[in-house]
C-alpha cells in the first residue's frame, strides 16, 4: 500500500539520490497529527535548518555567532522564528535547496499560517529553493493563498488496479492457505476493489472541519488494508467468505474499526490487555512515544514498588496484539496509530477507556515511586538507554493527574511528593519547559508544593499546604514560589487556593524579580491577571530587575486580552521603558501584533516615535522584521518620523532594505521625507544593503527612484555592485550594470 508518507519517502530518496556530489542541499519534516502541540514553526524550521546546515563542509559563521548570541540569553534559548527565517535564506540564497514536507494537514492550523509565510519569505530571497508538500486536499487553498503564483498541485489516489495489486500480493501472503479457494480468492480480487470505489467513508455531517471525506482516497486504501486483515484473520474458507460479505456490505471505516477492536479484546491470555492498554496510551499520552517509552508504560504494574524488566514485552507483540491499528515510524522511532482517523474514532468512543488519563497518571507515578528509580543519582547524569521510560513520566505525569486522578493515584503523588522532587526528574521537567539549561544552572531545588502547583493539581495542592512545615512564599528554582509556578502555567484554581492563605506573598519576586503578576501577563493567562489584580498588595507596574513591566511582557507576546486589562489600572504606565529603553510599544512593533500596537496607540502618554537607548524607534523594530501591517499603524502618526536614524544611522529603510522586505520599502517610500540614498554612519546606503544580501526584489524597487545612486561608495571604498559581485548575486549585477553610472570596484 503507497501512503502520502511513502509518496514523501520516495521523492526524498529520488532527491538524495540525485543531490550526491552536487551543491545541492534536501532538507525534510514529516508531521505527525499526535505530536501536532510539539510541531511549531520554529521547531520545523530549525530541523530543516540543522539538516541543511548539517550537510555543509563548514558551518557558516553568522550561523554560528547567531547560536552563540542567544545563548548569552539569560538562561540560554534556541533561534527565534524570525532569525532562522534570516538564517534560512542566507543560506538557500547561494544553495540550491530541495525542502520535503510531508502531511502539512496535521500540522495545527496557529503553527501551519507561521510556517507558510516563512516559506514565502525563503522563496523570495531563494530563487533556487524548490518545496515539496504533502496534504489533504482542504489545505490546497490555504497553501495557494500563502505562497500564490508558487503553488503547483497533483491529485494523487489509487486506482483499481492498484488495489488488486496490492490485495494480490496480501493474498501471496496468507500464512493459512488452508483456508483459502481459487473461487473465494476472485470474489475478494472483485468484491473489494469495487466497493472500496464507492464506499462512503464516514465523514460526520455536523462537524464543521473536514474530517474523513477530505482524505477520501487515503482512507479507501485504508479500508482496503483493514478489510484484507480482517478476512486473513478468520481460520477457515466458510469464516473468511463470511467475513468478506460482511465487510463489503456498506460499512464505513469506523464499522472495521470497532470490528478490529472487537478482534483485540477476543484475544486469549493477556494480549487483550496489552492491546487496549497500548491502544489507550498512544490516543492519550501528551507526546508521540517512542517504542521503548510504550514497552516500558505496558510493564509497570500497579501497586508494586520494583519494576520488573522481565515483563516489558517487545515490540513486535504489541503491534501483534493491536491487529494492525498501531505502527512504528522507522525514522522518528515512535508509536503511531495507522490513521489520524483512528484517533478521531477513539476520541468519540468514550466507552474504550475507563479514565486514561487518570490510570497513565497512576502508572507514571508507580514508576517514578518505583526503587529502581528513587535509587538513580543525578551524579553522573544517568543512561537515559536504560531508563527510557524516566523522562516522560518525570514531564507529563502531572498533565495527566490535572486532566483526572483517583484516590490511589493521589496517594502516590504525595508519596512521591512527600519530599523535594527527585533532582533528575526537576531537571527533565524543567528543561522540556524550556526553564532549565545545564550550562548555566545548578541542579535546581523544587519541592513538593512547588511541583504541584507547577502541574496545577488542586488535590495534591491542598493537601500539601496543610502540611506542618510547608513554606508556601518558598523559592526554590530561579526563587519561583509556589504562586509564581501557578500563574505561570495558568492554573486559576490553585492561584485561588495559595491566595486564601494569609501568609502568600501574591507579590514576591523571583531571582530575576519578576512577580507572580509579570508570569501570568508573559503567558496570556487572562483569568490568572484578573485573579491577581483583585488583590491590593499586587503592584500591576512592578518592573523586574531590567525593568520590564507585567504590560511590556503582554504587549511582547501579543496577549491583547492582558494588555487591555492591564491598561485598565491607573497606576500602569502604558509608555514605561525597561532598563534598555525599550516600551512596550517597542516590544509589539518589533514582534507584529498589530493590534497590541492599536490597542497602545490609543493612549495619549504613549510616544509613538520614542527611541529606545540605541536610537532604535518603534517604526525601526517594525520595519526591520518586515511587519507592514505594523509599518502602515505606525506611518499614520504625524509624530513618526519615516526617516529617523539610530544612533548607527540606519534608518528604517536601510533596515528593511537589508532584510528584504519589499513590502515595507514600497510603503516607506511613498514618504516624500524618506531619502532613498541615505547613507548609515559607514557610508553604507539602502541599495548596497539589498545588493550585499541578494535581495534582488528590493534592488528593483531602489533602482526606480532617480535619487539612487547605484555606484555610490561606503567608507570602505564599496559599491552596491562590489558588494553584489562578491556575493555571486549575479542577477543583481545584471540590473546594476544596466545603469550607466555603475562600475564594479571591488577591493
Amino acid at each position: 500500500m503507497l501512503t502520502g508518507h511513502d509518496v514523501s519517502s520516495l521523492v526524498v530518496d529520488r532527491l538524495c539520490d540525485q543531490a550526491r556530489g552536487q551543491r545541492t542541499a534536501v532538507a525534510c519534516f514529516y508531521f505527525d497529527f499526535a505530536a501536532r502541540k510539539e510541531q511549531p514553526a520554529t521547531s520545523m524550521l530549525g530541523s530543516l535548518l540543522k539538516q541543511v546546515v548539517g550537510g555543509m563542509e563548514t558551518i557558516p559563521e553568522e550561523i554560528s555567532e547567531a547560536f552563540q548570541e542567544q545563548q548569552k540569553v539569560i538562561g540560554g534559548r534556541g533561534p527565534q522564528l524570525l532569525n532562522i527565517v534570516k538564517m534560512l535564506q542566507s543560506i538557500t540564497s547561494s544553495l540550491r535547496t530541495f525542502i520535503c514536507i510531508d502531511a502539512l494537514d496535521e500540522c495545527a492550523a496557529i503553527h501551519r499560517v507561521k510556517l507558510l509565510n516563512s516559506l514565502k519569505q525563503i522563496l523570495k530571497q531563494s530563487p533556487h529553493t524548490r518545496i515539496f508538500i504533502t496534504g489533504r486536499p482542504h489545505i490546497h487553498a490555504e497553501i495557494v493563498k500563502r505562497l500564490a503564483e508558487r503553488a503547483a498541485s497533483v491529485s494523487l489516489g489509487p486506482r483499481k488496479d492498484d488495489i488488486v495489486e496490492y490485495l494480490r500480493a496480501r493474498l501471496d501472503e496468507d500464512v493459512t492457505p488452508d483456508a483459502m479457494e481459487g473461487s473465494l480468492e476472485a470474489e475478494i480480487l472483485e468484491k473489494i476493489p469495487e466497493n472500496m470505489s464507492d464506499m462512503y467513508v464516514g465523514n460526520n455531517p455536523e462537524s464543521p472541519a473536514p474530517t474523513l471525506s477530505a482524505n477520501r482516497y487515503a482512507s479507501r486504501f485504508l479500508l482496503v488494508s483493514l478489510n484484507i486483515d480482517a478476512i486473513m484473520h478468520e481460520s477457515t474458507i466458510s469464516r473468511r467468505r463470511e467475513k468478506l460479505n460482511k465487510m463489503t456490505n456498506g460499512l464505513e471505516l469506523g464499522d472495521v474499526y470497532g470490528a478490529t477492536i472487537e478482534r483485540i479484546t477476543a484475544q486469549d491470555g493477556d494480549k487483550s490487555r496489552l492491546g487496549m492498554t497500548a491502544l489507550m496510551w498512544i490516543s492519550h499520552a501528551e507526546r508521540p512515544l517512542r517504542a521503548d517509552e510504550l514497552c516500558y508504560a505496558l510493564a509497570v504494574q500497579l501497586g508494586s514498588t520494583d519494576f520488573d524488566v522481565g515483563n516489558i514485552p517487545s515490540m513486535s507483540t504489541l503491534v501483534n496484539c493491536c491487529q494492525g491499528l498501531i505502527t512504528v515510524d522507522k525514522e522518528a522511532s515512535t508509536v503511531r496509530l495507522i490513521h489520524f482517523t483512528l484517533q478521531e474514532y477513539l476520541s468519540v468512543h468514550l466507552d474504550l477507556f475507563s479514565k486514561p488519563h487518570s490510570e497513565i497518571a497512576e502508572i507514571c507515578l508507580t514508576y517514578l515511586n518505583s526503587k529502581q528509580v528513587k535509587a538513580i543519582s543525578i551524579a553522573p547524569p544517568p543512561d537515559t538507554q536504560s531508563t527510557p521510560f524516566l523522562e516522560y513520566c518525570s514531564v507529563y505525569w502531572g498533565a495527566h493527574a490535572k486532566k483526572e486522578l483517583s484516590d490511589s493515584g493521589t496517594s502516590l503523588a504525595l508519596e512521591l511528593l512527600k519530599e523535594d522532587y527527585s533532582l533528575i526528574s526537576t531537571e527533565l521537567l524543567l528543561a522540556h519547559a524550556d526553564l532549565y539549561n545545564k550550562r548555566y544552572d545548578t541542579c535546581p531545588p523544587f519541592n513538593g508544593l512547588q511541583c504541584a502547583s507547577f502541574f496545577g493539581i488542586v488535590k495534591v495542592v491542598a493537601t500539601l499546604i496543610e502540611e506542618e512545615g510547608s513554606d508556601i512564599n518558598g523559592g526554590g528554582y530561579l526563587g519561583c514560589t509556589p504562586l509564581s509556578w501557578a500563574a505561570y502555567n495558568g492554573h486559576e484554581d490553585v492561584v485561588k487556593i495559595l491566595l486564601g492563605r494569609e501568609e502568600v506573598n501574591s507579590n514576591k519576586g523571583d531571582e530575576w524579580g519578576r512577580t507572580p503578576l509579570s508570569h501570568a501577563a508573559r503567558n496570556g493567562h487572562e483569568g490568572v491577571v484578573k485573579i491577581l489584580l483583585e488583590r491590593e498588595e499586587v503592584n500591576p507596574d512592578k518592573p523586574n530587575n531590567w525593568g520590564s513591566t507585567p504590560l511590556l511582557f503582554a504587549a511582547q507576546n501579543g496577549h491583547e486580552g492582558v494588555v487591555k486589562i492591564l491598561l485598565e489600572r491607573e497606576e500602569v504606565n502604558p509608555d514605561k521603558p525597561n532598563n534598555w529603553g525599550s516600551t512596550p510599544l517597542s516590544f509589539a512593533a518589533r514582534n507584529g501584533h498589530e493590534g497590541v500596537v492599536k490597542i497602545l496607540l490609543e493612549r495619549e502618554e504613549v510616544n509613538p516615535d520614542n527611541p529606545d537607548n540605541s536610537g532604535e524607534t518603534p517604526l525601526s523594530f517594525a520595519a526591520q522584521n518586515g511587519h507592514e501591517g505594523v509599518v502602515k499603524v505606525l506611518l499614520e502618526r504625524e509624530e513618526v518620523n519615516p526617516d529617523k536614524p539610530n544612533h548607527g544611522g540606519q534608518t528604517p529603510l536601510l533596515f528593511a532594505a537589508r532584510n528584504g522586505h519589499e513590502g515595507v520599502v514600497k510603503l516607506l517610500l511613498e514618504r516624500e521625507e524618506v531619502d532613498p540614498d541615505k547613507p548609515n554612519n559607514w557610508g553604507l546606503i539602502p541599495l548596497s544593503c539589498a545588493a550585499q544580501n541578494g535581495h534582488e526584489g528590493v534592488v528593483k524597487i531602489l533602482l526606480g527612484r532617480e535619487e539612487v545612486n547605484p555606484d555610490k561608495p561606503d567608507k570602505w571604498g564599496e559599491t552596491p555592485l562590489s558588494y553584489a559581485t562578491r556575493e555571486g548575486h549575479e542577477r543583481i549585477v545584471a540590473l546594476l550594470q544596466s545603469r550607466k553610472a555603475a562600475t564594479p570596484n571591488i577591493i
